[in-house]
């Protein structure tokens, strides 16, 4: 498995996990889990995933994957 695609697996992971609400949150996460990355490269994964950000009742807006809803 390539370094990209791993992280880009870790990325959808995290995200269907967790109440991810900024780039920031979600490098602090993957740091976690072993996978350094610059804001800009997260920034071009989210894009090249078609992340969006939408609304969330209690936690202002957090990123989505495509096709799936948002946490409760």
């Amino acid at each position: 498995m390539t370094q990209k695609t791993q992280r880009l697996a870790t990325i959808r992971k995290i995200i269907r996990g967790e109440l991810i609400g900024s780039q920031e949150e979600l490098i602090e996460r993957l740091a976690e889990c072993g996978i350094f990355v610059t804001q800009s490269t997260l920034s071009r994964d989210l894009k090249f995933m078609n992340v969006a950000k939408v609304p969330h009742k209690s936690n202002g807006y957090i990123y989505v994957l495509p096709n799936s809803s948002p946490h409760d």
